[in-house]
């Protein structure tokens, strides 16, 4: 019983969670074009972070049914991290997930772009 509580209370604050960054249209529509945005392939190879970001714009903008693309921001430019991904047919918020997880960074969708930068509990 208490195991069946607690994750009724794990799914209510998960779709609170939701609804608050979703309740903004603007927010909601750039997660989607996101999630839209598929890239074809991708390989990386011990590639820095801010070299995959200024990849993933152009990507991005190249595989936006719209040919707009979307705005990404890197607000760590010290992260000297690498990252090696191969991967094929994935959107590209997968994308930056997987690569913000891989350099110890958050995935932040706001109205106008998408921001990677630390963690919040990390903040000053």
């Amino acid at each position: 019983m208490k195991k069946a509580v607690i994750t009724l209370c794990a799914m209510v604050l998960a779709s609170m969670c939701f609804a608050q960054e979703t309740s903004n249209p603007k927010i909601a529509a750039l997660t989607k074009k996101l999630d839209s945005i598929i890239i074809p392939e991708l390989q990386l190879r011990e590639v820095n972070v801010v070299d995959i970001v200024q990849f993933l714009t152009a990507a991005a903008k190249e595989n936006d049914a719209e040919k707009v693309g979307v705005n990404i921001v890197l607000m760590d430019k010290e992260n000297k991290s690498k990252v090696t991904l191969t991967l094929q047919k994935v959107s590209l918020h997968k994308i930056l997930k997987l690569t913000a997880e891989m350099v110890g960074l958050s995935v932040d969708v706001e109205e106008d772009a998408v921001v990677l930068r630390k963690p919040k509990e990390e903040k000053k």
